[in-house]
């Protein structure tokens, strides 16, 4: 959505991939407990969001950055885990779904007309959040379901659904806050 603004101003898109990088680090281990056995982790919005705002490029790099660096052993994963266990483990395929979730994300912002109207912006980002959320779920959960044969597909999504649609939210909320600051410095 800002891709080709801020590569205007000089901002190439490896520079953009280290922001997400960072992002996801910094702020993808973070955790909150809306309520009893619901856990909203920041993770998986700022790979939904960040893409959406920075491109596919600056997305899926930075995203692979991260997964690399977790694979690594630094703690960047949700609930400050990291290490191949984490990748090979249950959770692994939502983890690899990030990159693809990043790469279809980014791509549908390209090439944006650049007098798109805020509204319009914000259901693109809304549309796009649910997008992402459904690409990881659809990744995780046939992945986790090979660790736990009896998972039940239906409970899982129960669970993961609120959280998804509040992460949206959140976005759709970022997306205002951003469009906002931009053209109060304009």
């Amino acid at each position: 959505m800002f891709e080709s603004e801020l590569n205007a101003r000089g901002v190439q898109w490896p520079a953009m991939a280290l922001i997400v990088a960072a992002g996801l680090c910094t702020l993808g281990p973070l955790g909150f407990d809306i309520e009893e056995h619901l856990r909203l982790s920041l993770q998986s919005l700022l790979v939904c969001w960040l893409p959406l705002m920075l491109g596919w490029r600056a997305g899926v790099s930075g995203v692979i950055a991260y997964l690399c660096l977790g694979a690594a052993g630094l703690p960047v994963f949700a609930g400050y885990r990291g290490g191949l266990d984490i990748l090979a483990g249950p959770t692994g395929g939502y983890l690899m779904g990030m990159p693809v979730a990043a790469l279809v994300l980014g791509a549908t912002t390209m090439d944006l007309p650049s007098d798109l109207s805020d509204r319009r912006r914000y259901i693109q980002v809304g549309l796009g959040m649910v997008l992402g959320h459904v690409i990881i779920l659809a990744s995780g959960i046939p992945w986790q379901r090979n660790y736990v044969p009896e998972l039940d597909i239906l409970e899982t999504l129960e669970v993961f659904y609120r959280p998804a649609l509040i992460k949206s939210a959140l976005g759709i909320l970022l997306t205002v806050i951003v469009i906002r600051v931009k053209g109060a410095r304009a």
